[in-house]
């Protein structure tokens, strides 16, 4: 009988820890709290406007209702989609959109005490496109001694749309700063268009290549009897011109070790696929980025394909 009441105890204090932890838990996530929640706007412009000027991309919600959903709303990712075409069904230039604060889908017993801001001023302006040329912009310096004896672009013009006020006024672009001291020998290079105005987006010329070629101005090594190299399909080819000779400006160090120097270079006689008879063919000369071409003798060969 005795033991049937100790448990009897034992058991109702139990139960009235796990009642109060519960009451003490349910209380502390019932109560209410303040907070502020940061909101994406989406705009939906009209098909022929686009902003005059940029406006606000996101609005703050402040946000009271149970601890208990403070951390699921705060954390979750929301956007306003703002529709301007109903919300300015006149076709007005200058307005304001609202953002209702029931836009904002929240669990029940929060509710939205302010919008900051409530109201968005939008300008608008109709949309206008225009082609205009692309030049590459350099800066800094070459090395001593070498020059850019070319620089082209994969492609010399960009189309743009944007406010028809600033089309207007664009007549050129560049591409962002390309520095000098980065380019050696001869390469191509990816490179991207400078918009001078973050309202402007671009159409065109998103795969943009600058193809370019350092050369010497003046040469310290000149090597001979360079073996040519003919880059073909076919395999019946003759060419009387076997090797060339080449001008070079190379660094001091390399100077010591001519042989290396030879080993490293390349001359090509690019053969096109369909080519057959007697034609004059271009060398192309690869060499190492720490040298530069001034002269290669011949500058072409004659070669003959059966």
């Amino acid at each position: 009988m005795k033991i049937k009441n100790r448990m009897k105890k034992h058991s109702l204090k139990f139960i009235s820890i796990f009642l109060s932890l519960f009451l003490w838990i349910y209380v502390l996530n019932s109560e209410k709290v303040k907070f502020e929640k940061t909101v994406t706007l989406e705009y939906i412009l009209p098909p022929d406007m686009i902003f005059a000027e940029k406006p606000i991309q996101e609005v703050i919600f402040l946000i009271e209702g149970p601890r208990a959903f403070v951390r699921t709303v705060a954390e979750r990712e929301d956007r306003l989609v703002i529709d301007l075409n109903r919300a300015n069904h006149r076709r007005q230039l200058n307005f304001s959109v609202d953002i209702n604060p029931s836009q904002l889908n929240l669990p029940f017993g929060m509710q939205v005490e302010r919008v900051l801001p409530r109201k968005i001023p939008v300008r608008l302006e109709k949309k206008a496109s225009r082609i205009v040329p692309l030049k590459p912009y350099f800066t800094g310096q070459l090395p001593d001694k070498l020059t850019l004896s070319k620089a082209e672009l994969s492609a010399t013009e960009v189309e743009i749309y944007g406010p028809r006020t600033l089309i207007s006024q664009i007549k050129e672009l560049t591409t962002k700063p390309i520095e000098l001291e980065s380019l050696s020998g001869e390469d191509e290079i990816p490179v991207e268009v400078m918009l001078t105005d973050d309202r402007l987006i671009l159409t065109s010329g998103y795969d943009l290549k600058l193809r370019y070629e350092l050369k010497a101005a003046s040469a310290n090594l000149t090597l001979e009897n360079i073996p040519i190299r003919l880059m073909t399909h076919s395999k019946q080819m003759t060419s009387v011109t076997k090797v060339a000779r080449l001008r070079l400006l190379v660094p001091e160090k390399v100077m010591k070790n001519r042989s290396n120097v030879s080993s490293s270079i390349q001359v090509w006689a690019d053969i096109p696929p369909d080519a057959i008879g007697r034609m004059e063919v271009p060398l192309r000369v690869v060499l190492p980025p720490s040298m530069h071409l001034l002269e290669i003798s011949p500058k072409t060969i004659v070669v003959n394909i059966q």
